[in-house]
C-alpha cells in the first residue's frame, strides 16, 4: 500500500480529528493547545492564530464537520482578528482572510476592521512581512476576492515576485524593510519561505490568469524538487543567494504530508509541471526515513513533528549563528539525530487539506 493511500484510510483521519478536537482551549474557543513531548501544553506566539486558521481551512476544504469546536465559526473568525488586534501582529491577516472567506464566516472588510487594519494600512504593511507572510496574504486576498482590496493583493503579489531570485529560483527570506532580525538572515530562507509563495502564485495563476506568477511558481517548485533528498526529505533552510541547501534539520512532516503535496497540486492545476513523483516520495519519507520508524503513530492518532538534530542549546545556537554568517564546516560528520515528540495543530489542518485536494471537488469559497 503507498503512503498516498495510507494518509486517506479513514481510520487514521477519525483519530486525527479526535487529537484535532482536543486542541481547542474550552475559554477562547481558538486550536490554543498542542503536543509537546508527548504531552499536552499552550501554543506559542502568535500559533493559536495561525493554526486556528489554517485547521479551520483545511477542515473547510475536507468538507468535514468540526464537531462543535470551535462551538461557532464566525466568532471564531473574530476572535482571530481580536488576538491580531491585541498582539499588533500582521502576519496571520492573509490566513485570517482565507480562513473566514472559505467558511463564508465573515467579510473580509468586517474582519479587517477588528483586525485594527484598513486596505491602505494593510498595503504599507507588506514590505515589512517575511516571505511566508506575503505568501499568506497573497492567498488570502485570492480567496477573499474582495474589490476594495484590490490594490493591496496586487502590492502584495508584487512584493512576492520582488523576493524571487532569478539565478538561483528561490525566494529570499526577507526584504529591506523588516526588521532587523529577519533582515540579517534575508538570504537564509526557509522551506515555507519557498513552498508557501509557489502555492500563493499557483493561486494567482488560477484566479487572475496570471502567466508571470505561474511560471515564477513553477521555476522555484523545479528547484526544489531538484534540492529533494535521497528519501524525499524537503530540507529545512536554503540559501537564496547560492541556490543551494544551507541546512538539512530538522525535517518537518508537515512539510512531507502537507505543505509541499498541496502547494504542488495548485502548481499542477494551475498548469505547471506535477511533479508527481516527487510528492509520492515526500509522503513516502514518513515511513522510509532516516531513522527507520513510521511517524504516523496510530495508538497515539498522530504525526511525529520531526526528525531532527541531537544537540545541546549551545551547540544549536552556535550552528545557527554560522548558518546566518555564511560559515559552513568542511567535510562535517552526519548528525546525530532524533525524532521530535511533538505536534501543533496546523499540521492536522494542511494534512487534511492536502489530502481533500487529492479526493474531493472544492466547495464554494475554495480556489481549488
Amino acid at each position: 500500500m503507498s503512503m498516498t493511500a495510507t494518509l486517506h484510510d479513514s481510520e487514521l483521519t477519525r483519530l486525527f480529528l479526535a487529537r484535532l478536537s482536543e486542541c481547542v482551549e474550552p475559554a477562547s474557543q481558538l486550536y490554543a493547545r498542542q503536543i509537546r513531548r508527548r504531552s499536552w501544553a499552550p501554543t506559542l506566539g502568535t500559533e493559536c492564530i495561525t493554526s486556528t486558521a489554517i485547521c479551520l481551512i483545511g477542515q473547510s476544504r475536507a468538507r468535514l464537520d468540526t464537531g462543535g469546536t470551535p462551538k461557532d465559526l464566525t466568532q471564531a473568525c473574530r476572535r482571530m482578528a481580536e488576538e491580531i488586534r491585541a498582539r499588533r501582529c500582521s502576519g496571520p491577516i492573509g490566513l485570517l482572510l482565507w480562513a473566514g472567506s472559505a467558511l463564508r464566516a465573515a467579510s473580509p472588510g468586517t474582519l479587517l476592521e477588528i483586525a485594527g487594519y484598513d486596505p491602505a494600512t494593510l498595503e504599507r504593511v507588506v514590505p515589512t512581512l517575511t516571505t511566508m507572510e506575503v505568501a499568506w496574504l497573497v492567498s488570502g486576498l485570492l480567496h477573499a476576492d474582495a474589490p476594495t482590496l484590490g490594490s493591496v493583493r496586487r502590492s502584495a503579489t508584487q512584493e512576492l515576485l520582488q523576493r524571487f531570485t532569478a539565478d538561483t529560483n528561490l525566494f529570499r527570506h526577507a526584504a529591506a524593510s523588516a526588521s532587523l532580525a529577519h533582515r540579517i538572515r534575508g538570504c537564509i530562507a526557509n522551506f515555507a519561505d519557498q513552498i508557501y509563495p509557489v502555492q500563493a502564485l499557483a493561486f494567482a495563476a488560477i484566479a487572475q490568469a496570471d502567466a508571470e506568477a505561474r511560471l515564477i511558481a513553477d521555476r522555484c517548485a523545479s528547484r526544489l524538487v531538484s534540492l529533494q533528498g535521497p528519501l524525499g526529505q524537503w530540507w529545512w533552510h536554503y540559501d537564496s543567494s547560492r541556490g543551494c541547501v544551507a541546512e538539512r534539520y530538522p525535517v518537518y512532516s508537515v512539510h512531507q504530508h502537507g505543505m509541499a503535496p498541496m502547494a504542488l497540486h495548485a502548481l499542477a492545476k494551475a498548469g505547471g509541471s506535477p511533479h508527481v513523483e516527487a510528492v509520492e516520495r515526500s509522503r513516502g519519507w514518513l515511513a522510509n526515513n532516516e531513522l527507520g520508524i513510521n511517524l504516523m503513530d496510530r495508538e497515539s492518532g498522530v504525526i511525529w513533528r520531526s526528525i531532527e538534530r541531537e544537540e545541546t542549546v549551545l551547540q544549536k545556537s552556535l550552528r545557527q549563528v554560522r548558518l546566518v554568517l555564511g560559515f559552513q564546516p568542511a567535510n562535517s560528520a552526519p548528525p546525530r539525530l532524533r525524532l521530535n515528540h511533538e505536534m501543533r495543530p496546523y499540521e492536522w489542518g494542511w494534512l487534511l487539506y492536502a489530502n481533500a485536494l487529492d479526493a474531493i471537488p472544492p466547495p464554494e469559497g475554495h480556489i481549488i
